[in-house]
């Protein structure tokens, strides 16, 4: 799975005002289950590593109760369980969407927008995202949000699971562009120190500031220009 530019956005958009907006497009997340060593490779040489915010993963209730208004009376009531857990928790948050795709505040989400069913099997998914704490590893983290939902009373024959894949995320991504700037100036003096008058072309600066994961809860951040050095000629 390539590892680059999944934004958080698009539903959120068209459904929040534009200061949600705006901060929705300030978070960025990228997978953390899988790191692509093509990712790495093709990243450019001017990047900062920061630690991630939060980390983004899927939340499934199921339930095999038999009687189809039953099953579904269950699971109703662990969506309205879970969103009350996540609203009076510091540090949780839920999204409708799909993870590492699109995302909808839980507020514009309602039960019969994820409510599926297959058989005599009941279920819903939604995004959960929590926050990360200083010091605490990917692993606890994940026990910590195990644990929360397991905390969760259950109704009737209903089960929940985490889903296998886990998203990183970076808030207010854009404020780390002056310093990445600042960052490929000083690569252009001492690209110049060392190879004498240099014409040096860059493109892509217009780009936004993305990220790529470079650990369980660290990334790299960039803006993916492309530098020419031709030595001996100048601007």
């Amino acid at each position: 799975m390539r590892a680059i530019l999944a934004c958080t956005a698009f539903i959120a958009l068209v459904s929040a005002g534009p200061a949600a907006a705006q901060e929705q497009l300030q978070n960025v997340v990228v997978t953390a289950s899988r790191i692509d060593i093509d990712d790495l490779v093709a990243a450019p040489a001017i990047y900062r590593r920061v630690p991630a915010d939060f980390v983004q993963v899927e939340v499934t209730y199921q339930s095999g109760t038999r009687d189809n208004a039953e099953r579904r009376s269950e699971l109703s009531t662990m969506f309205d369980r879970l969103k009350k857990a996540a609203a009076s928790t510091d540090g949780y948050a839920l999204y409708g969407g799909t993870l590492g795709e699109s995302s909808a505040p839980i507020d514009t989400v309602l039960f019969g927008d994820v409510y599926r069913t297959y058989g005599t099997q009941g279920s819903f998914t939604l995004t959960m995202s929590i926050d990360t704490r200083p010091g605490e590893s990917f692993d606890k983290l994940m026990e910590r949000a195990a644990k929360f939902v397991k905390d969760i009373k259950t109704a009737g024959r209903t089960e929940a699971y985490l889903g296998d894949e886990q998203f990183l995320g970076a808030r207010k991504t854009d404020t780390h562009r002056d310093a990445l700037l600042d960052d490929l100036a000083t690569e252009v003096r001492q690209l110049r120190a060392k190879f004498g008058p240099s014409a040096v072309t860059i493109t892509g600066l217009e780009s936004r500031v993305i990220t790529q994961p470079s650990g369980p809860l660290e990334m790299e951040i960039f803006i993916p220009y492309k530098l020419t050095v031709n030595a001996g000629k100048v601007d």
